[in-house]
């Protein structure tokens, strides 16, 4: 019975070739939006997973209050862990993180790691990160003790490594801010699956810094991850924790000073916010994955209820077919099964040229995601997830066309007495859906688009373009002054400046910070900078009142701030000349207030900002200004130079222009995807209005050809058969505008700095949309309106 089904089925699929088309195309795109972004969906959740432990894994953080503001922040003190283990019976065990930089050498062969990880030894056995050669129980267990992974192994031993005898208890030297260490391999692990948060290419015993002066409980300088004792209660320990820091730091809880929390490790990748650029796990955002999916739904619903609208509206060209089947004794049932086995079908057909869409077009969501997505037709859970996903689609769009099909009365039928009124509404209220949802899509991305220009185009208070910055490693982190000098009135190079900071997200602030004339009890943050007298000329700054520091001398005494700090401390630009500022405890006088400029994203207001000018400290870097047309010119100067200073680490810079642009790549690529969904919404939309403009056009031949026999001109009838659904299309615009006013509202409270949402882009949206409808349903509205009245009316 089933067999007869199936080969019925798909006669009739072959026999409506137009229908079958639109709908499998429809059903294909959605299907393809649907599986990409489940991919990338599944990609996002899988992050940590394969840690066995990891229901029971955490990472302890603080909230800070600082000058009044609560601040989260994800590093907490070097000693946290030992002691949480000692002094908490819940704690199995605690495995410490930090950072740092250097470059690794043995033999003739140096390496600059770009993320040398500091931990304890307990890394291996709270984490499933795969030691590939040593003991993980004795790996890292004493100072000075290093493991490589396999990529840095084959750079610095060759990559023959595998095969060398007696590979561990080699001695690798390791120079990191000026500090030779000697350091001995115990162990090669694996590279760091790509779904981990934890990065890192190297492994240092974190017993190699504990002697070291900022290892204190008032310095946040690490992260503390602890696996739980099975029977812990995760709930009432995080709240023991609450004041756990009073016992060993001068700055405790009181007034909610410093608070630890737990973070499960299962939410850091998509769960974590944290302040003062604190976190350096590789994160994500969960607000971003819940749009991708509302996006992926509403394509595949529009392509679900294209095929539900065109189903139904071909029901006077099956009705003959039921009301026959009904005399000859076919149960109301057997009709259901076989026009679910239809949706089965077309269903099954959509989903095979979706895989290959999804084929195609999957190195294109890798590249605007940044993924390495790829279709599993390994796993055996794909397979059962399309089939599934397969029999519920064809479920989704085939119940409703069925049982409506299904009951129609063959005694009407057969007297041609039917006719097909029922479910028009509903019919009606599927094409309404379908705009509504594509209309919401391109008002998102005219949105995106806008917010994202305004971004690029707002003046920052500086000039972005032919400015780079550059680090200062090893011998050159203390001779910044030196290498700005030998740098200078070299050609292709305009202005030179050391700083502390790269300017693209300053977090160095401090509340360390008094002035004249200060209110007992106020304090706030400011961002401060160490840098010279030619920054502002290098940054193409603008002063708004007084002078910039002295060129050629150490301006200790001297401090600049911007409008924003001066108006925090009660002053107008030319008020705050002259007034006493103390920063660190250090005494000056402010000489200068440099005009308003963003120094973090656009997320963030403009803060109070402070420059000191104190040459003895040292400088992270320096900014480079060149000449335009000479940017290639100027940075073969500078790599010859850096040479001279520096032999072992590669020079590294970035470009300020394209590292301000970077800052807003997420919400770069989710534009782009967004956009990339509304053009194919709006493709599946007009799929089924097309298919609905000819089946109307066909219903409604001998109701032309009599009206232009009556004097109806061409324009007459193409307004009458595409009116009713152009209706349709401006009920869909009106419902989707307060949804996407709030939708696009709620993602632009994310920027401090955003633009108005204007009726122009609401109105531009539905004009595209209506445009594009009309387009679709006039080719046959025209084509009717072109016909011979007399072979139409003979037709019929």
């Amino acid at each position: 019975m089933y067999k007869s089904y199936f080969r019925y089925g798909w006669r009739n699929l072959i026999n409506g070739k137009a229908y079958s088309l639109i709908n499998v195309t429809g059903l294909a795109i959605g299907l393809a939006c649907g599986l990409g972004i489940g991919l990338f969906i599944h990609d996002e959740f899988s992050f940590d997973k394969f840690h066995a432990k990891l229901p029971r894994l955490y990472r302890v953080v603080e909230k800070q209050k600082q000058a009044g503001v609560l601040y989260d922040v994800a590093c907490t003190p070097g000693p946290l862990g030992p002691a949480m283990k000692t002094d908490f019976a819940e704690v199995q065990q605690s495995c410490r993180l930090g950072r740092t930089n250097g470059i690794l050498e043995t033999g003739q062969k140096h390496v600059e790691p770009a993320d040398i990880r500091l931990v304890d030894n307990s890394f291996f056995s709270m984490f499933d990160f795969k030691l590939l050669k040593g003991n993980p129980a004795q790996a890292l267990r004493r100072p000075d003790e290093i493991v490589l992974t396999r990529s840095v192994a084959s750079q610095l031993l060759g990559p023959d490594w595998p095969t060398k005898p007696n590979l561990l208890g080699t001695t690798i030297s390791m120079t990191s801010y000026g500090v030779d260490y000697t350091l001995t391999l115990t162990g090669i692990v694996d590279d760091p699956p790509v779904n981990s948060h934890i990065r890192y290419d190297v492994l240092l015993s974190m017993l190699t810094v504990e002697k070291y002066d900022y290892f204190k409980w008032d310095n946040n300088s690490y992260y503390t991850y602890v696996l739980l004792n099975p029977s812990a209660d995760p709930v009432a320990f995080d709240h023991k924790l609450r004041n756990y820091i009073d016992r060993y730091s001068e700055i405790g809880s009181k007034d909610e000073a410093r608070t630890l929390f737990l973070q499960p490790m299962k939410d850091i990748y998509l769960h974590s916010h944290f302040d003062f650029n604190s976190d350096d796990a590789r994160t994500s955002d969960i607000a971003y994955v819940r749009i991708f999916f509302a996006v992926a739904l509403m394509v595949l619903l529009i392509a679900i209820f294209n095929f539900v609208n065109l189903s139904t509206a071909r029901a006077t060209h099956r009705a003959k077919e039921v009301g026959v089947r009904k005399v000859i004794g076919a149960m109301y049932k057997q009709l259901v099964a076989q026009f679910l086995v239809e949706s089965f079908l077309l269903t099954a057909l959509a989903v095979v040229v979706a895989l290959a869409l999804l084929q195609l077009f999957l190195p294109l969501l890798n590249e605007i995601s940044g993924k390495s997505l790829y279709v599993p037709f390994e796993k055996i859970d794909f397979l059962v997830a399309v089939a599934l996903a397969t029999v519920m689609i064809s479920l989704l769009a085939g119940l409703y066309p069925a049982f409506f099909l299904s009951s129609f009365s063959p005694a009407k039928v057969l007297k041609g007495f039917l006719k097909v009124r029922s479910g028009i509404t509903f019919r009606r209220a599927l094409v309404v859906g379908q705009f509504m949802f594509a209309v919401m899509l391109v008002i998102g991305s005219i949105v995106i688009y806008k917010q994202l220009r305004f971004i690029q185009d707002k003046q920052l208070g500086f000039d972005r373009e032919q400015l780079l910055y550059m680090r200062l490693k090893n011998k050159l982190n203390g001779k910044a002054l030196t290498f700005k000098n030998e740098l200078e009135n070299q050609p292709g190079i305009v202005a030179v400046a050391p700083a502390t900071s790269d300017m693209v997200d300053v977090t160095n602030s401090t509340w360390s910070i008094g002035w004249e004339g200060q209110p007992a009890d106020d304090k706030f943050l400011i961002t401060q900078i160490n840098t010279d007298a030619d920054f502002l000329r290098t940054m193409g700054m603008t002063l708004a009142a007084g002078r910039n520091f002295v060129p050629g001398a150490s301006d200790t005494t001297a401090y600049l701030l911007n409008e924003t700090a001066a108006r925090r401390m009660g002053w107008t630009a030319e008020q705050a000349l002259g007034k006493a500022v103390t920063l660190w405890g250090k005494e000056g006088t402010v000489v200068g207030v440099v005009k308003d400029f963003h120094f973090r994203p656009m997320t963030a207001v403009i803060e109070p900002f402070i420059f000191r000018y104190w040459a003895k400290s040292s400088y992270a870097g320096v900014f480079v200004r060149t000449q335009p047309g000479h940017t290639r010119e100027a940075l073969a100067t500078v790599a010859k130079i850096y040479k001279t200073h520096e032999d072992q680490a590669a020079l590294q810079y970035q470009f300020i222009g394209e590292a301000l642009d970077a800052q807003y790549r997420t919400q770069q690529n989710s534009g782009t995807i967004i956009l990339f969904f509304s053009v194919l919404a709006v493709i599946v939309s007009c799929l089924g209005l097309f298919g609905l403009a000819t089946y109307a056009a066909e219903q409604r031949t001998k109701e032309i050809g009599i009206r232009k026999v009556l004097g109806a001109t061409m324009a007459n009838i193409v307004q009458l058969l595409s009116s009713d659904f152009i209706k349709l299309v401006v009920v869909a615009i009106a419902l989707a505008t307060p949804i996407a006013w709030w939708s696009t509202d709620r993602w632009l409270q994310d920027f401090a700095y955003k633009i108005d949402l204007e009726w122009w882009m609401f109105a531009a949206a539905g004009a595209v949309t209506v445009l594009v409808a009309l387009a679709t349903v006039s080719y046959h509205s025209i084509k009717a309106a072109i016909m011979n009245p007399v072979k139409s009316l003979r037709t019929e």
